[in-house]
Parts: C-alpha cells; sequence; structure tokens
C-alpha cells in the first residue's frame, strides 16, 4: 500500500473536520433555533448565562490538558512508540477524571451563591445544578475526542457528532414538550454527551486496544517536568482564555437583563457557526508537531493563505447578512424595531471576528507545537484583563444613552482585546519563530467587491429568502472571479481541491 503523504493526510483529515464542524454548527445552530423560538429572549438570556458558567467551570476540567495530551500524545504515535502512547494515555486520563469530578461537585455545590448572589437571577439556580452532570458528560467527551485528533483518525470525531447532534435536537424536542424549561434543556444535552462519549470509547476498545493492553513504563522525573511546565503555561492560558471567551455574556448578564443576553447570544451563534468553518488550529497541532522547523514554516504559510482566501470573505458577507439572518433563523423577537440600530452595529462588529478566529487558531497551534505555550499564555493574560476593562467601560457609556447600545459596547470592547491578541500573536511569530507572513491584501480587495455586490442586489432587488440565497450564491462567484484576475490562484490550489474532492469515496 502506497505510503500517505502529510498532505494527503492533512487534507483528508480537513475533509472530515470540515464535515464534523458542519454537523457540529448546523446542528447547534438548529438547537439555538429551536431553544430560542420556544424559550424566548428571557428564558434564553437564563439559558446563555447558564451555558457560559458551565463552560467557564469546564476550563478547570482541562486547563490545557486536552492541548498538551494531543501535542505529546501525538508525537508517541509519530515515532510508533507504543508503550510511551500507552503511559501517556492513562497519565492524563486519570487526572482527567480526578478533575472532571471536583469542577461538577464544585459547581453542584455553589449554583445557589452564583444564581442569587452574583447574578440576582434565582431561575438560574436549578439549572446550574444540572449543569453538572452536562459539565461531566461535556469535559468527558472532549477527552476522548482530542485522543483522536491526536491519532489523526478524526472520521470517528465526524460520526460521534452526528450521533451528539441528532440525539440532542431530538432528546431537547422531546423534553421541551413535557415542560418547557431552562432544565430540560441540560437534562437533554447531557444524556446526548453521554451517548456521543460511549460510541467514542467502543472505538477506541475495538480499534485501538494497545492503548488499555500491554505493561505501562513509569514517567521519568526529567519528563513529567516537561509535561508540567508544558501543561502549567497551557493551564493559565485557558483559564485566561475561557473568561476571554465569556467574560462579554457575564457583563451583560450583571448590567442588563436577562433578555439582552439572549440578544447577544444570538449575534455570537451566528458569529461562531461561521467562524468554525475557517478555523482548523486544533487539526494542525499534532500535524506542526510532526513536522520539522522549515517544514513547519512553509506549511504554515500555506495554511495562513488558504484560510485568509474563506475567511475574509465570509467575514464581510456575515456582517452584511447577520441580521436578516437572525430575524429568519431566530425570530422577530430578537431584532425589536426600538433595538434594531443597535443590534445591526453590534452584529456587523462581532461578524469581523471570523477572521480573528481563524488566524489566532493556527497562530496557537504553531506555538503549542514548538512547545511555547507560555507565550499564548501571556499574551490570553493581557488581553483578558483588556477585555474586562474595556467591556465596563464600553457598557458603561453604551447604557448612559440607552441599554440596548450596551450591546455595542460589548461588541467593540471583545472586537479591540481579540484583534490586540491576533496581532501580538502575530508579532512575536515572526520574532520568536521567524514566520514571515504577507497581508493578504487581494483577498481584502476581493472581499470589498463582492460586498459591493451585495450593496447593489440590495438596493435593486427586494430581498426574500430565496433571493437571499441567489445574492449569497452569486456573491460567492463574485469573489473567486475577483481573486482569480488577480491571479491569486495557482495550480497548486487546484491540485489540492482534486486531493480533498477524492476524500468523497472514504
Amino acid at each position: 500500500m502506497q505510503k500517505e503523504t502529510i498532505t494527503e493526510r492533512t487534507t483528508k483529515n480537513a475533509f472530515y473536520t470540515f464535515f464534523s464542524v458542519l454537523a457540529s454548527r448546523i446542528g447547534g445552530l438548529v438547537l439555538t433555533i429551536i431553544v430560542a423560538r420556544i424559550l424566548y429572549p428571557e428564558l434564553f438570556g437564563v439559558y446563555s448565562l447558564v451555558l457560559s458558567i458551565i463552560l467557564t467551570i469546564a476550563t478547570f476540567t482541562d486547563l490545557g490538558m486536552n492541548t498538551t495530551f494531543i501535542r505529546y500524545f501525538a508525537e508517541s504515535i509519530g515515532k510508533n512508540k507504543r508503550k510511551e502512547a500507552r503511559t501517556r494515555f492513562f497519565f492524563f486520563f486519570k487526572y482527567k477524571i480526578f478533575l472532571i469530578c471536583i469542577a461538577s461537585f464544585v459547581l453542584f455545590v455553589f449554583s445557589d451563591m452564583i444564581a442569587i448572589n452574583i447574578f440576582k437571577k434565582p431561575l438560574m439556580n436549578l439549572p446550574l445544578k444540572i449543569g453538572s452532570l452536562y459539565l461531566l458528560a461535556l469535559s468527558l467527551n472532549g477527552f476522548f475526542s482530542s485522543v483522536f485528533v491526536a491519532l489523526q483518525k478524526v472520521k470517528y470525531n465526524l460520526v460521534s457528532e452526528i450521533i451528539f447532534q441528532i440525539s440532542r435536537i431530538t432528546m431537547v424536542l422531546l423534553f421541551l414538550y413535557l415542560n418547557k424549561n431552562v432544565v430540560n434543556v441540560f437534562l437533554a444535552l447531557s444524556v446526548s454527551f453521554f451517548l456521543s462519549s460511549l460510541f467514542l470509547f467502543f472505538v477506541l476498545s475495538k480499534k485501538y486496544n494497545f492503548l488499555f493492553r500491554g505493561k505501562r513504563s513509569k514517567i521519568e522525573k526529567k519528563e513529567k517536568k516537561k509535561l508540567l511546565n508544558f501543561f502549567t503555561w497551557l493551564t493559565i492560558g485557558s483559564i485566561s482564555l475561557i473568561f476571554f471567551a465569556h467574560i462579554d455574556i457575564f457583563m451583560l448578564g450583571i448590567f442588563l437583563p436577562a433578555e439582552f443576553t439572549g440578544y447577544y447570544h444570538a449575534i455570537v451563534s451566528l458569529v461562531t457557526s461561521v467562524a468554525a468553518f475557517v478555523a482548523f488550529g486544533s487539526l494542525l497541532l499534532p500535524v506542526f508537531t510532526q513536522l520539522e522547523q522549515g517544514r513547519a514554516e512553509r506549511g504554515f504559510e500555506k495554511v495562513f493563505r488558504y484560510v485568509s482566501f474563506l475567511a475574509f470573505p465570509a467575514a464581510f458577507g456575515l456582517a452584511f447578512v447577520a441580521v436578516p439572518a437572525i430575524k429568519i433563523i431566530f425570530g422577530y423577537t430578537y431584532v425589536l424595531e426600538s433595538y434594531k440600530t443597535a443590534i445591526t452595529i453590534a452584529a456587523a462588529i462581532l461578524s469581523f471576528l471570523v477572521i480573528e478566529s481563524a488566524f489566532s487558531g493556527i497562530y496557537s497551534a504553531l506555538f503549542q507545537a514548538r512547545e511555547l505555550p507560555k507565550i499564548i499564555a501571556v499574551i490570553m493574560i493581557i488581553a483578558t484583563i483588556l477585555n474586562i476593562f474595556l467591556n465596563y467601560f464600553f457598557i458603561k457609556i453604551g447604557i448612559s444613552f440607552a441599554p440596548q447600545y450596551g450591546l455595542v459596547g460589548v461588541a467593540a470592547a471583545t472586537f479591540i482585546s481579540k484583534y490586540f491578541n491576533l496581532i501580538t500573536l502575530g508579532i512575536m511569530a515572526r520574532k520568536k519563530l521567524k514566520i514571515k507572513t504577507n497581508f493578504p491584501y487581494k483577498q481584502l480587495l476581493a472581499s470589498g467587491v463582492m460586498l459591493l455586490f451585495l450593496f447593489f442586489f440590495d438596493y435593486f432587488f427586494k430581498l426574500s429568502i430565496f433571493k437571499g440565497i441567489l445574492m449569497i450564491f452569486f456573491a460567492i462567484l463574485v469573489y473567486f472571479f475577483t481573486i482569480y484576475l488577480m491571479k491569486e490562484i495557482k495550480k497548486e490550489d487546484f491540485k489540492l481541491i482534486k486531493i480533498f474532492l477524492s476524500n468523497m469515496n472514504y
């Protein structure tokens, strides 16, 4: 059998990851629509706050452990050291279980204090208690998924994702039919995560039973020190990252009524759904780890270029269609006429986080592969502190005009702090890793041409759902035709597309 090249393997994994993300985002969007439409803005806001709190506490069940595991487990697999791989698997799994149990217990015990004393929203109390079960299932599933990322067998994560999405939509519909409350949503999600985890464990035990059978070696003091050093900085970075990711929701929950959190969560759901299609960071970590310095640099430059092909038009296009999309997907109650201006501005600002998310992911993967998580952690800490101050300052300014302008304040604060994080990562990559990338001016210009087309189309045609889909299709054609005229599309791009399409046969 012909040995699979790194390009072919990466492209194949990109294929499976793409469809895994597609399943995740479509399923996630369908779930968000169901929950948002059934519960309405106030209860949907409660759901959003509870979910953000759970995801924040979930960080303490990881603390960079999954990323550390992927980095070093992939190294063992790449060198075909099965005994070492088995040892590292059990080493991380043991600590993972310990952290999951501690975090779930803490959430259950302190749910009253969080709901009543901090957020002053008693409706959050019981969902937080049930959320401890959801936290356990979510964290366990995350670890098993990371095993397959390290093995570079992400096709099983695709199957797991499909199982999870189908089961959670079915369960949520059933549970909400029985009783329309936030508690039932988290009960349904917990059951679905457990089903998905069972599938992944079954595949591991059958196809990769060398992880469970055979002797394990004792981890040497020197190696343990290396693992813990990498892990420590990822821990600091992970804690900063989760606060960085959810501080906007928390600040809105503290300063404004729950329905505004619901409006904001609707925008963020749309943005993250689009961003996920151009975020390849976790997929590239094991690849960068197994490449030598020079090849990793060339690989990074290629990935940077391909990501820019997708991220720029996605961000510009989303900024234009975000508000009509929210009306269609979540309902007109999420774009009330009195709040429309504020929601439109906030949605436009947040849409450009699609670009930031894509590039931050690949920079982070490169630093982790080179065992430099300290750089990511320090930058993230500074960005998080900046984010907290800017959120407080901008929310206060926004609500001094009207409550809805608190949404604009949060969006502006998040935009500035996240781009500060990205730009600093880029500067450090140039200094520490000698990574030089050219700004994708052609992609930016082509996206501008596409945006002009969208404005003209909207001006001459009264939009409907069908015309909107047609508009997006032609906008994509305009973008790629402009890129082609600029001679930015090369022969090697068609070769890569051919490899990608050939994976349809798998």
